[in-house]
């Protein structure tokens, strides 16, 4: 645009110093305006040259084009091409503007160099943005990727920190409360007073309450330091089936909702193996905002064994963990055995 506005000025000087009659004027705007137009499609250095050496041939026989001479030379790019310039040269000392033709083109010259050094850095410009648009994408993914992986690493150290706990509980602390039950049901064999019974009673429920309250504790920190991911993995592996196994979850994921796609998976895998022809089957673990979702379909094509899947009593404990946690489950028995299950998210069921 600017090298456009540039010619336009350069045109109108031309139009404004001419001398001669109107009708070589307009002949020699019209040429030069179209050569111009012509080299700004082409934007070609030899094309430029070509055309402005054709302009010059046109000046020797129409003098009048050397007004407009100067608007063409702002395109050459090459010094090798300046040459050129001197026919317009004897063409103007023999028609005795020889001053005003110099001053002209070497103002058109000098702004021509110009705009190739304002087109040169604004390119230069516009690449180093997008360079430093492009670097700035890839930091940020970047950053994303560590922020992730941090997030796992200190999830997994919980997790690990956890199960150690747990363990310890289990192992410290589990025997010595079944060492008192037991000691304790020895006292209450050998016991015969009758007033020392309702308290060593008490003692051993107490005991007892205690053991249990332990146990769950250990076994819902077990529970939620299960790897969802790598258990599914190596239930894919080991299964005799081709399992295509597409996996979308978090690391935050409840430990019932864990537990229970690990019995629907291996219930899954467990019936396709022993009551269908199945020999693939592909498992979709999707997280979405508001609920998990599992999808478990095979390429069993064996109906009559397909529909006593439908109604087995493996079956029916999945149902029933799937409604427990607030999910809907579907089974369907055509062109292969499917399995499809919704579990909400706790908030969503809060609300």
């Amino acid at each position: 645009m600017t090298i456009l506005l540039t010619k336009l000025v350069f045109l109108l000087i031309g139009l404004y110093a001419a001398q001669e009659s109107e009708a070589q004027i307009i002949v020699a705007l019209l040429i030069a305006v179209t050569i111009s137009a012509l080299l700004q499609y082409l934007k070609s250095a030899d094309a430029t040259a070509i055309g402005t050496g054709l302009f010059a041939a046109v000046c020797f026989f129409l003098p009048s084009g050397l007004y407009f001479f100067p608007a063409l030379i702002i395109d050459l790019s090459h010094r090798k091409h300046y040459l050129i310039l001197l026919i317009p040269t004897l063409i103007a000392w023999r028609e005795a503007y020889l001053i005003w033709f110099a001053l002209t083109m070497t103002l058109a010259l000098i702004c021509g160099h110009v705009l190739k050094q304002i087109k040169s850095l604004t390119t230069a410009y516009t690449a180093l943005q997008d360079s430093h648009t492009e670097q700035s994408l890839v930091l940020r993914h970047r950053n994303n990727e560590l922020l992730e992986t941090q997030g796992k690493i200190a999830s997994l150290a919980v997790l690990q920190e956890r199960t150690r706990i747990a363990r310890d509980i289990h192992d410290n602390i589990g025997h010595i409360l079944v060492r008192g039950i037991l000691l304790v049901g020895v006292l209450k064999s050998a016991n015969k007073a009758q007033e020392l019974t309702e308290s060593i009673t008490t003692i051993e429920s107490v005991l007892k309450e205690a053991m249990d309250s332990i146990r769950n504790a250990v076994h819902n920190w077990k529970d939620e330091a299960l790897d969802l991911h790598a258990t599914v993995e190596k239930l894919r592996s080991s299964s005799a089936l081709d399992v295509d196994l597409q996996y979308g979850m978090s690391e935050q994921i409840p430990a019932d909702v864990k537990l229970c796609f690990l019995v629907v998976i291996k219930e899954a895998l467990t019936n396709a193996s022993k009551h269908s022809d199945a020999t693939t089957i592909r498992i979709t673990m999707q997280e979405h905002p508001s609920l998990f979702q599992l999808l478990i379909k095979d390429n069993g094509s064996d109906n009559g064994k397909a529909g006593r899947r439908v109604h087995g009593m493996g079956l029916s404990n999945i149902e029933e963990r799937v409604l427990a946690l607030g999910g809907t489950c579907t089974f369907d028995g055509q062109k292969g055995f499917r399995i499809f299950i919704s579990i909400p998210k706790q908030e969503e069921v809060a609300e």
